[in-house]
């Protein structure tokens, strides 16, 4: 299935759909301790799920403030934070 980006609307809790909204474009925020988007399977105005897989991502990023995931290097980042 297709992925894109979702932005975290702040409300709510971060593994529930329904805390995104669908974003046409890239974020442009990486790092930082609140999350920003997530690159999650493509369903309309909201994503398909939160996978676990995307949670452990989302966890690791609050934890280091950095777009997840880091290893192994180069790999392709499915969750942003923001300042």
């Amino acid at each position: 299935m297709a992925r894109t980006w979702y932005a975290y609307n702040g409300i709510g809790l971060a593994r529930d759909s329904g805390s995104y909204i669908y974003s046409p474009v890239p974020p442009l925020c990486t790092a930082g301790w609140d999350l920003c988007a997530v690159y999650a399977e493509y369903s309309g105005s909201l994503p398909a799920s939160i996978s676990n897989n995307l949670r452990l991502y989302i966890a690791a990023g609050r934890v280091t403030g950095l777009p997840q995931p880091q290893t192994p290097p180069g790999s392709k980042k499915f969750v942003y934070m923001k300042p």
